[in-house]
């Protein structure tokens, strides 16, 4: 009785100290850094060699890049002698390999134990001087297996209680966890480098923003783009700070409305830099939320975006003189009929002071009819200078300004500035518009050379027709809640071959003595209006050109 006391009690206390063991070991990879994993990891398999009285313990694993073979990652022998392989074929373990993928623990206290199948395993534990082995698969939330743990001793046979073989089941568990994360993490490395090499390629910047911590990592051209130094702490409010005061605000309610809507960020700010340059940054961002939709990390880009907006702005200024260009270009193809539309109320001035002369002369004047005369001389002076007025505003030089107007009016003008040279060349102009037509968003002397160069290329066009039979119409209307479209027809011989489009290439141009730049021009200040220019086939013959503009919000103009 007291010898069953004595091995109760050394059962107990072996017991305790296996459990004590495995809390310990457990304690020790609570939020262990992967860098560490791998040594832990042979710290512990020497702890259990030790306490348990075991002559070695191995780790293996399976390899993408191994294909067949176990690969010895991790050996703690307690004894010196030769080391095994680092790499060993699975042809010499068959069935154990067959158990270890079925998920199930091998436990062999003699090599006679193991079964007929098993004679191949039997014979390469025994050229190992293996006497008993327990080998445990490492799997992770019952996945397939990653490798195995094993545990032997070669002077002696031994046993494997159940408890014991639970309490090193858990320490295999912590072992597949731990090495689990730290492929996870290597693998997050490398995607992080490869990505972070394809971004250095294309000039971006990568960053990842960890919301919850209020982190942000960024790569090294990343972190020159905003004048931080590797190593710095940078948070959500020091990028900020880096951002011009007029941008400032702009970015982050975009930022924060992207997370909340789930939408990607892309913006374009300015940053400012500690020695006080500038430069434009292009962003683009995802946010990753979690389980419960709460976002907790977003990832991105960014580049130096400064040599575009430089080419913008120079591409933006040659345009306004190509636009300037091809205003003064059409109002000299008028130049004959705008003088006409000049001379008439300047000889009306004229022959008007004339007779006010005459009847000075007389010995009563008639006050009635002088009075009638300087109305009409202060109408035609008003007619020349409104003439003149249109002429200032086209021929200025300016930058695209788009403000709510009203269309009608603008055709209206334009029209008024063609009329004398449709007259002239015996062209009848119509022109219908939807009741109450929207105000419209747009840049109105841009608008106005756009249907100049509309209504001067159609009178062009009806040259070749009959004098009665030339016509031109001008409709506009609104398509949609956001659009409103113009469309100037007219009866010509219509568009030569089957693509419209030719009309708008650069150079293109069937008239003798044309540029061919001025559809290209308009269609770029159309663009620029965020609309649309087309040109399409009459469907009674016939050209007709199209183009639309956007709607100011919910303003009619009565």
């Amino acid at each position: 009785m007291i010898i069953g006391l004595l091995v109760n009690r050394t059962k107990r206390r072996q017991g305790e100290a296996e459990a004590t063991l495995v809390a310990d070991i457990s304690s020790k990879f609570v939020n262990l850094p992967s860098g560490e994993v791998d040594r832990e990891i042979m710290a512990a398999q020497r702890r259990i060699c030790e306490l348990l009285g075991l002559d070695f313990s191995t780790l293996w694993q399976w390899s993408d890049g191994a294909p067949g073979f176990f690969t010895l990652t991790h050996f703690y022998s307690a004894r010196d002698g030769p080391q095994p392989p680092e790499r060993m074929n699975q042809d010499q373990y068959p069935w154990a390999r067959q158990q270890m993928l079925a998920g199930r623990i091998i436990k062999v206290s003699s090599l006679d134990e193991l079964p007929i199948e098993a004679a191949c395993d039997r014979e390469t534990l025994r050229q190992f001087g293996i006497k008993s082995n327990l080998a445990i698969p490492l799997a992770v939330g019952g996945g397939q297996a990653l490798g195995l743990l094993g545990l032997g001793t070669m002077q002696a046979e031994r046993d494997w209680p159940d408890a014991l073989v639970k309490r090193l089941q858990v320490v295999a568990q912590i072992f597949a966890n731990a090495l689990a994360r730290k492929h996870a993490d290597q693998a997050l490395r490398e995607s992080e480098e490869r990505m972070t090499l394809a971004a250095e390629a294309a000039e971006f910047g990568v960053w990842a923003w960890s919301i919850t911590r209020n982190e942000v990592w960024g790569s090294e051209r990343w972190l020159r783009l905003f004048g931080f130094v590797a190593g710095e702490t940078v948070n959500f409010h020091k990028i900020l700070e880096r951002i011009h005061p007029d941008d400032r605000a702009t970015v982050e309610r975009e930022v924060r409305h992207a997370l909340v809507s789930g939408i990607d960020y892309a913006g374009e700010f300015r940053a400012v830099l500690p020695d006080g340059s500038q430069h434009w940054i292009a962003s683009r961002g995802r946010g990753y939320p979690d389980a419960n939709g709460t976002p907790t990390r977003m990832l991105g880009a960014a580049r130096d975006s400064s040599e575009r907006r430089l080419a913008e702005m120079e591409t933006r200024e040659l345009r306004g003189h190509l636009a300037h260009a091809d205003r003064v270009t059409l109002l000299g193809q008028l130049a004959s009929a705008l003088a006409h539309e000049l001379s008439q109320p300047l000889g009306a001035i004229l022959r008007n002071a004339e007779a006010a002369e005459m009847i000075l002369q007389t010995p009563a004047p008639d006050l009635d009819e002088l009075r009638a005369i300087v109305t009409d001389i202060l109408s035609d002076d008003q007619r020349a200078g409104h003439v003149i007025e249109r002429l200032r505003s086209l021929l200025k030089r300016r930058s695209l300004d788009p403000q709510p107007i009203n269309l009608q009016a603008v055709i209206a003008e334009v029209l008024a500035l063609v009329h004398a040279d449709a007259a002239a060349r015996q062209v009848k102009l119509a022109f219908a518009a939807t009741p109450a037509l929207h105000m419209v968003l747009g840049d109105r002397v841009h608008l106005q050379q756009v249907l100049l160069n509309l209504l001067v290329n159609a009178m062009d066009a009806l040259d070749a027709c009959n004098p009665d039979q030339r016509s031109i119409q001008v409709v506009a209307h609104r398509t949609d809640v956001a659009t409103v479209e113009v469309r100037v027809s007219d009866n010509g011989p219509g568009l030569p071959g089957d693509s419209p489009e030719r009309w708008f290439e650069p150079f293109f141009t069937t008239k003798p003595n044309g540029m061919g730049m001025g559809l290209p021009v308009s269609r770029t200040i159309i663009e620029a209006h965020q609309g649309k220019l087309w040109a399409e086939h009459g469907p009674q013959g016939g050209a007709c050109f199209c183009f639309t503009v956007p709607v100011v919000g919910g303003e009619v103009d009565n």
